[in-house]
């Protein structure tokens, strides 16, 4: 695979759009190439969130003006600062790249890999009909490139209003059922992504996607004994009609090299919630579930530390807490903090995460 890295920013300015994100483009490492910016901001409304999306990418691209990044926005409240970036950045010198409007494509002798950007829809469809556009595009750009759907090892799904329902059919349960019928068309015979399903507060539906092909001495997927996978889970933690609900099919992590990708993890033992009420406790537990699934022991490998960690939260007041327990046990990763629903109404808090494991 290659070498990439992550690099977090957030605004230090209070004022307008422009000067906030310009406080953050500011700050950023210009050293490497950089392949990506996602940013997090909470809009007022679909509208807001619309004129914003083409603001951001406008003054990105007067900064950037010779190599210009992706652009994704993701409407999600920081915890922490109006605006919170994370740049994805290139660190291998081995990789061509070939940038298109809405993906970017490494290459090398040897391998390729594809980066898109948040992938989105028409937002006046329900979330099924978003979200099966969506796929129909990716199948479309990942044929074109040489991919299959298989390929991919990292997505991030974005739900505006994940738990709600829609004449009785709840969001997050309409996105896996689209899901389920395009990723029937491939064969995953080395396992699913790790994947995120995540809520936002606008913008309909959002997919991110990274694939790769090509010579890799480690592509696997990583299961998790502490956690049902959740594309086993019975029908009873699924929401809608018992007999047409399908299951979220992505993996607990995916190692790709050295890398291992941490799908969205919630305090989940088996396939149930844990019973608490109290954020700090899921916290706790849910990085109790992270640890075990990036050990040694499950992972063979001999040493293994987190990178990134990106903290979805869903209940304001719980933040303090939170913040405070993560950086007391978990202080060398850079964190994301940031407020959304999440998957399940009964939970408080998801993280998902980038670690590095030593062979």
């Amino acid at each position: 695979m290659f070498q990439k890295s992550l690099k977090i920013y957030k605004s230090t300015v209070e004022g307008s759009i422009k000067e906030m994100l310009h406080s953050i483009l500011h700050q950023a490492d210009c050293s490497l190439p950089i392949l990506e910016i996602t940013l997090f901001h909470a809009p007022d409304s679909n509208e807001q969130y619309t004129t914003l999306y083409n603001e951001f990418k406008a003054i990105i691209s007067d900064y950037y003006t010779k190599e210009c990044p992706l652009v994704s926005y993701i409407a999600q409240k920081p915890c922490n600062a109006p605006i919170v970036a994370e740049f994805t950045l290139l660190n291998d010198s081995s990789a061509t790249i070939e940038k298109h409007p809405n993906y970017i494509l490494l290459k090398s002798q040897s391998a390729k890999e594809l980066i898109s950007a948040g992938l989105n829809a028409d937002i006046t469809e329900s979330t099924y009909g978003q979200a099966c556009d969506i796929f129909e595009s990716i199948e479309d750009i990942l044929a074109k490139e040489g991919f299959t759907l298989s390929d991919i090892y990292r997505q991030w799904n974005y739900i505006e209003g994940i738990v709600s329902l829609n004449k009785g059919k709840q969001n997050y349960q309409e996105f896996n059922d689209a899901r389920s019928l395009y990723y029937s068309k491939s064969n995953w015979t080395g396992g699913y992504p790790a994947a995120t399903g995540i809520g936002q507060s606008y913008g309909g539906v959002i997919i991110e996607i990274n694939a790769f092909t090509g010579c890799c001495h480690t592509n696997i997927a990583i299961d998790n004994p502490l956690q049902i996978s959740a594309h086993n889970y019975s029908k009873e933690v699924l929401a809608g009609n018992k007999q047409n609900r399908t299951t979220p099919k992505f993996e607990r992590a995916r190692m790709l090299g050295n890398t291992i990708y941490i799908s969205g993890t919630a305090a989940i033992k088996g396939e149930s919630s844990i019973a608490t009420d109290c954020a700090k406790e899921q916290t706790m537990a849910t990085m109790e579930i992270m640890d075990f699934l990036t050990s040694p022991q499950n992972t063979n490998s001999t040493k293994n530390s987190y990178d990134t960690l990106r903290v979805y939260i869903k209940r304001e007041e719980d933040a303090a807490n939170i913040m405070e327990y993560m950086q007391q046990h978990y202080p060398a990763p850079q964190k994301t903090y940031l407020f959304c629903d999440i998957c399940r109404p009964e939970l408080l808090v998801e993280i998902e995460g980038v670690a590095h494991t030593a062979q």
